[in-house]
């Protein structure tokens, strides 16, 4: 394998501009290395670290001269480097590489193992920027940053205890997040294992926590646990309770995962502390419980919605994790089509009205809400929110949360909030028939109010708002525009390779023969950098649909959805199933990822009989083709009938025109 100057995580072998030499030999069976190259004078580069970057094009001339003259006292030239912008972390993490003869190693991807980690206290491996990669027959590999830094090594060897020390480079972040990682393991390991010694004297039935002597072990486990989850970016942590002990399992890119499973006996301890850390009743067993908690973990505070459930064998606890400070998303960042974000754009530009971002739970409405309130801040209007929880906090917004064991519901909120002089106002969800008749309301009085609601697509929200008691022809005036999402898995770009689906898989995604040979399937094969599961990341697929002139008649004649879908396909708008495909073709996604997140068309879509390309109910000739359709499909139903026919048999219109 081989590794470049971008950050791409592949380990081994380094070609190109950066040209150091092989790697140890390590054995797969026997474990034991190669000797290491020497690092005298003789076996270096003789270049010097800006040359060997300027050779491999990383830098030019001017750059370097500039780092030389901006380097502050005792600031190395890579960290002049890195803080003007002009060389990655790897990229200096190379060069190094290759001017002291050293291989180049990432931690991240290929992990350090207990026994080496087990050598080295982690505060000094901290101190020194250094991780234990590996141990065999006296001899140490480690990962460092500064390789140059021969008073560290030496301090790290003779705290390790070993023979020799065989030095290798890694970028600082990549060491560090590995460190924290591995460091954390091992703690949580013995933690299980001064757990599991206690929990053989207690008798399970009888254990009971008090708040103020909660054991250390406990404490370290759980916290464990939380960096774990945000390490993996995961989105809700499931404890869970079974007949042969406690499984936890974590969600990443809307999936769950199973990463660790617990004694029996240390189901009681693991829930209480973490009903302790959401103040709720640890002595309370028989009733589900609710709470809210701040985490710090490695210096980041983590919101935790935490959520107990009595099952048959314990209580189940699921968190919900939710990063503070997170960046928050732009619109152009939401992968939506050009035309879809000018739509939007234009929509939010109004002074009132109603936008609307529907779909399932998990979907990234409310991101989308937060980057349309982006878009509409700023120091000339008045932004309020009323939101379930307030997950990201916004700078020049004012943003309430809804407690409903109080009374401050969505409706009683809206209420006040508008008393409030607001622009714009975000309705965190329409849930009910008032919610729903003060959200247009409050559109159509010279308020641009955005909000959610749970439907399955763009066109079955507005039959929501009708079905929860909204009057037709305020919606029909206020509604300006409509979103439907979900989110798809991305394929890891580290370890995609091109993919060649069923036939059966084609024909259920409708691609005809010409889409098919266009197409750059993708699949990921599974690497370190996504855990062996082919994906790493979402990306949001969306439906944008504008309410345009023939719409609003359809909704203040109470068409049903199917009319409203139609309609949205005569003027061109693509469906979420249309985007999925679009970006599976791309190779962003996998074909099956997009029909799996994406749910079925309406209603069958009706084809050319010549290319198979899509055709609406009337048309008269096929615009790829231009087949003549004429006498082939009905214009009402869009089945297809018999030339010699005079009346559709399905729907009675006349077949003569």
């Amino acid at each position: 394998m081989s590794a470049t100057g971008t950050d791409n995580g592949i380990v081994g072998r380094v070609e190109g501009p950066f040209a150091p030499p092989e790697p140890p030999a390590w054995d797969a069976e026997q474990g034991s290395p190669a000797p290491a190259p020497p690092t005298n004078g003789d076996r270096r580069d003789r270049r010097r670290l800006g040359e060997i970057l300027v050779d491999a094009g990383v830098l030019d001339e001017f750059q370097l001269m500039t780092a030389l003259e901006d380097s502050q006292p005792e600031e190395r030239l890579g960290a002049t480097l890195q803080r003007l912008g002009y060389a990655s972390d790897q990229q200096i993490a190379l060069a190094l590489a290759t001017q002291l003869r050293l291989p180049y190693v990432d931690p991240v991807s290929d992990p350090p193992t207990p026994e080496a980690i087990a050598l080295l206290p982690g505060r000094l491996a901290e101190r020194h920027g250094v991780l234990p990669l590996r141990i065999e027959g006296g001899r140490l590999m480690v990962a460092t940053a500064d390789p140059a830094d021969l008073l560290a090594l030496d301090d790290v060897r003779t705290a390790a205890g070993v023979r020799s020390l065989e030095p290798v480079v890694a970028t600082a972040s990549a060491i560090d997040r590995s460190r924290r990682r591995a460091y954390r393991q091992d703690q949580a390991g013995e933690a299980l294992e001064e757990l599991d010694a206690e929990a053989d004297a207690v008798d399970p039935a009888e254990f009971e926590v008090d708040p103020g002597t909660v054991e250390q072990p406990v404490i370290r486990l759980v916290d464990g646990l939380l960096a774990d989850a945000i390490t993996a970016r995961a989105s809700d942590v499931h404890v869970e309770p079974h007949e042969d002990g406690i499984t936890v399992r974590m969600r990443v890119d809307g999936l769950l995962r199973e990463v660790r499973e617990l004694p029996r006996s240390l189901g009681r301890q693991v829930v209480s502390r973490l009903k302790i850390m959401g103040r709720l009743d640890i002595a309370e067993r028989r009733l589900p419980q609710d709470g809210r908690a701040v985490a710090r973990v490695d210096a980041e505070e983590v919101d935790l919605r935490i959520s107990t459930m009595p099952t048959m064998y314990g209580e189940t606890v699921v968190l919900r994790l939710l990063p503070r400070g997170a960046e928050r998303l732009e619109l152009d960042q939401l992968g939506l089509p050009p035309s879809a974000r000018s739509a939007l754009t234009n929509a939010l530009e109004r002074p009132q009205g109603l936008v609307l971002v529907t779909g399932p739970t998990g979907s990234g409405k409310t991101s989308t809400l937060y980057a349309s309130l982006s878009a509409v801040t700023d120091p000339t209007r008045n932004v309020l929110t009323l939101e379930d929880p307030v997950e990201v906090q916004l700078p020049g917004v004012n943003q309430t949360q809804i407690e409903p064991r109080i009374g401050l519901t969505f409706a009683r909120g809206l209420r006040h909030v508008l008393r409030q002089d607001p622009d714009v106002v975000l309705v965190g969800e329409i849930r009910d028939q008032e919610t729903a008749a003060l959200a247009v309301e409050a559109s159509f009085t010279g308020h641009l109010v955005l909000a959610t609601l749970h439907t399955n697509d763009a066109p079955s929200a507005v039959a929501r708002l009708s079905d929860l008691g909204a009057d037709p022809f305020l919606v029909a005036s206020s509604l300006l525009l409509v979103v439907g999402q979900r989110l798809a898995r991305r394929t890891c770009t580290d370890c995609a390779v091109p993919d060649d689906p069923d036939p059966q898989t084609l024909k259920l995604a409708g691609l005809t023969q010409r889409t098919e040979a266009d197409a750059r399937f993708r699949r990921g094969a599974g690497c370190a950098r996504c855990e062996q599961t082919g994906v790493r990341g979402r990306t949001a697929i969306g439906e944008v649909l504008p309410i345009s002139g023939p719409l609003r008649d359809l909704i203040i004649e109470r068409a049903p959805e199917r009319a409203l879908a139609q309609q949205a396909r005569r003027e061109h708008v693509a469906t979420l199933r249309d985007e999925a495909l679009a970006r599976a073709v791309e190779g962003e996604i996998t074909l099956d990822e997009a029909l799996r997140v994406t749910p079925e068309p309406p209603d069958e879509i009706a084809r050319c009989e010549r290319c198979e390309e899509p055709v609406a109910d009337d048309h008269v000739a096929c615009g790829a083709c231009g087949h003549d359709l004429i006498g082939t499909r009905c214009a009402g139903c869009g089945r297809g009938v018999e030339p010699t026919w005079s009346t559709c048999p399905w729907c009675r219109a006349s077949l003569n025109a």
